[in-house]
């Protein structure tokens, strides 16, 4: 009897329906990336507080395994070049279309990646209680804010509708312009619009490793009845040093669990990005919330790239063990201590070090076998993969929506309800280039020979100049400042003040007026000059950072490398050189005690302003808005005031005494130094055409300084 056989349609269909229950699988193990510490008995104490700090840093030979195993599955993409390689992970990833589907069908707030993994994390591990009548939450280096809507959906979601909410968070601070841009997330489209639930520290950087910074913090959350989640999704940029990424964030990751522990009411939950977990700062922070919470879990969200080695700790249900203040306090004094291990390697119980070899273990198979992966079909043409793959994420897709249950909701209901924040302004992006082999050559070629350096610098230059991004070219200094802001002058300059005061800058690192390429251009710029004067003793051209000829105030590009460290005093010299030659100029026009600036116009001119700071960019702001009806850059380095207003003598004065009283006043502030960081709130300098008109304004200005100074260097070491 013949054997039957089954069409081959029949055929194809089974094995389809076998790749689909395979792909399901796959797919669904994607959010099962989780590892749970058993909990310690209740009413454990926390080891004695004279352990702390009181042996030497130690390697766990388990830990150290699973450390050499990823490396040396990373250290193949040493010589992929990072934009091409950024830019195939992509596109295998599964993160888009979630993230697409956020923005475009559930029109969530201000999608971001950090929106999407705050809410796995919310949802998967329950931590918000929906019978609150009342909820709290502390979110720690949270810019640019997604956690926070984020968070807001999940509540308006599966809370009761009239549930009360309040909010605060810290980060490193945007508009700070002496923070490192690799440390900090330069977006501010978000907070903007909620300036007022953001706290900065009393230095107004918003460093959470500063003790000041950390006791305003605790004193803001005490307004707080209770405070029930704390996030903190800390990180530094580590890209040119992948293999230090964990000792580089261990300090951080540290100081935002003694502030979460500070703040945290008892029973309440805390969640802490961190990334691996090899070294000892990993195994003592991991054992002391191991103390401090009945649940500790390791958690890696779905919408995470699963390429690297990023991992959420979710800790649940706090203890507040006895004595955990004077703990909390000991550690934190001793957050720069590196030649000390927090807990006494005799203190950690094997136990413990064998649940976090088997938690390594999985997180990293599950990176490498993701690695390999992308490595296997990067630069290759498959179409059975391809189809495989969209069939992968559409699975992942339906997955996400099906187990999170995320609807839209209304309008009213966002926190920023009256604007669309991600169609705002993000200048500065992070970008980065070349293998990282050719990274690690060029950083080490900058040490190796100043005239290496000044021709990488030469390069750099031309480079910028011949890329350099224009904003809105149509857009002049002129133009108003927000749409609808009258331009009359006639509002007194009082009401236009408003005074931040915190730590001086000395060095402007990052600005919301220009591109951090083209600052970072210019320090590095100034390095060189100063490494030049340093080392073969060349007498550097000197001259006054600031001189008035006439109506005409002159910056020195010269003398920029002796001031570029000490840019407040600049600034507090510059306003008043400015307001003084400007009062000079009506006093010698005055007759009779009636101003006749309509018989003899008053012009005042600033050459080789660079406006990089809010300080700067207000005193141009109220010059433009309070005393002249207009102003022109007439050259690239030449800025004209003209027209004066009929107010501008009570304006001048009026911003003049209290401007200065400001100074004074951050001057007797007890602590660290304090200057005055802002003039002007900064929302009026970041809105309208002006804003681009500047940023236009500086880019070209600071290419100009560098150009000057390079050509002077070029001079002095005789190198075409």
């Amino acid at each position: 009897m013949a054997m039957e056989i089954p069409p081959a349609e029949d055929i194809a269909h089974e094995e389809d329906a076998v790749l689909r229950e395979k792909i399901y699988h796959e797919a669904a193990a994607q959010f099962e990336k989780k590892f749970q510490f058993q909990p310690l008995p209740a009413n454990t104490p926390l080891p004695p507080l004279d352990t702390l700090y009181s042996g030497a840093p130690y390697t766990v030979p388990a830990l150290e395994e699973q450390k050499r195993r990823l490396n040396e599955v990373k250290n193949r993409l040493n010589d992929f070049e990072i934009s091409d390689w950024h830019q195939h992970t992509r596109k295998r990833s599964s993160l888009l279309p979630i993230l697409n589907e956020l923005r475009y069908r559930i029109r969530a707030e201000f999608v971001t990646q950090a929106f999407a993994k705050l809410y796995e994390c919310v949802s998967a591990y329950e931590l918000i209680d929906g019978q609150q009548q009342e909820l709290y939450s502390v979110h720690l280096c949270e810019a640019p804010g997604a956690f926070v809507t984020g968070l807001n959906h999940y509540i308006r979601l599966h809370c009761a509708p009239r549930t009360k909410w309040a909010w605060f968070a810290c980060t490193l601070n945007p508009h700070y312009e002496g923070n490192c841009p690799g440390n900090m997330i330069p977006d501010d489209r978000f907070i903007l619009h909620t300036l007022g639930s953001w706290c900065f520290g009393a230095d107004g950087t918003g460093d959470i490793m500063v003790r000041e910074n950390r006791d305003a913090i605790i004193k803001r959350s005490q307004r707080f009845p209770v405070v029930h989640l704390v996030t903190a999704d800390g990180s530094i940029d580590c890209l040119n040093v992948p293999e230090e990424q964990e000792e580089r964030v261990a300090k951080l990751h540290l100081a935002e669990t003694v502030l979460a522990l500070s703040v945290l009411s008892p029973g309440q939950h805390f969640v802490l990005k961190m990334f691996t977990l090899f070294e000892h700062s990993s195994v003592s922070l991991l054992y002391l919330l191991n103390h401090c919470f009945d649940e500790l879990h390791v958690f890696k969200p779905c919408t995470s790239k699963p390429g690297n080695s990023e991992v959420y700790i979710v800790a649940k249900h706090y203890r507040q063990p006895n004595g955990i203040e004077q703990y909390l306090d000991q550690i934190y004094t001793n957050l720069q201590d590196e030649a000390r291990a927090i807990f006494n390697r005799t203190t950690i119980p094997d136990t413990f070090l064998e649940q976090l070899r088997t938690c390594t273990t999985q997180f990293v198979q599950w990176q490498t076998d993701v690695i390999e992966s992308n490595i296997r079909f990067y630069r290759t043409s498959d179409p059975l993969e391809d189809q495989r793959l969209a069939l992968f994420k559409q699975t992942i897709l339906e997955i996400f929506f099906t187990r999170y249950h995320i609807t839209p909701i209304r309008n009213n209901h966002r926190i920023v309800h009256r604007a669309k924040v991600s169609e705002g302004l993000n200048i500065n992006q992070k970008e980065s280039r070349g293998t990282f082999n050719e990274r690690t050559q060029l950083a080490a070629a900058a040490d190796a020979s100043v005239t290496e350096t000044l021709r990488s610098l030469c390069d750099r230059l031309d480079h910028l100049t011949l890329t350099r991004q224009l904003f809105h070219p149509q857009a002049t200094l002129n133009d108003p400042l927000q749409e609808g802001e009258p331009d009359n002058g006639f509002a007194p300059v009082q009401h236009r003040l408003f005074f931040a005061i915190g730590k001086p800058i000395e060095r402007v690192k990052s600005s919301k007026f220009a591109l951090i390429t083209c600052i970072r251009l210019l320090n590095d710029t100034v390095d060189l000059v100063r490494r030049v004067v340093k080392e073969q003793e060349i007498p550097f051209p000197q001259s006054e950072p600031i001189t008035v000829t006439g109506n005409t105030v002159t910056i020195s590009i010269a003398s920029y490398p002796s001031i570029a460290d000490n840019i407040a005093q600049h600034e507090k010299q510059l306003f008043r050189t400015i307001v003084h030659t400007v009062l000079e100029l009506i006093g010698q026009n005055y007759v009779d005690n009636l101003p006749v600036a309509a018989y003899d116009p008053i012009e005042l001119v600033v050459q080789n302003w660079l406006l990089l700071t809010q300080v700067s960019v207000g005193l141009l702001y109220l010059l433009k808005q309070c005393v002249f009806e207009e102003v022109e850059q007439s050259s690239p380095t030449r800025l004209v005031f003209r027209r004066l207003r009929k107010s501008a003598l009570t304006s001048l004065v009026g911003m003049h005494d209290a401007v200065l009283k400001a100074y004074t006043r951050a001057s007797s502030l007890p602590g660290s130094a304090k200057s005055v960081l802002a003039i002007v709130p900064i929302k009026a300098l970041l809105c309208g055409s002006f804003q681009y008109a500047l940023l236009n304004y500086n880019n070209a200005l600071c290419l100009f300084y560098c150009a000057r100074l390079l050509e002077e260097l070029q001079r002095h070491l005789n190198v075409d």
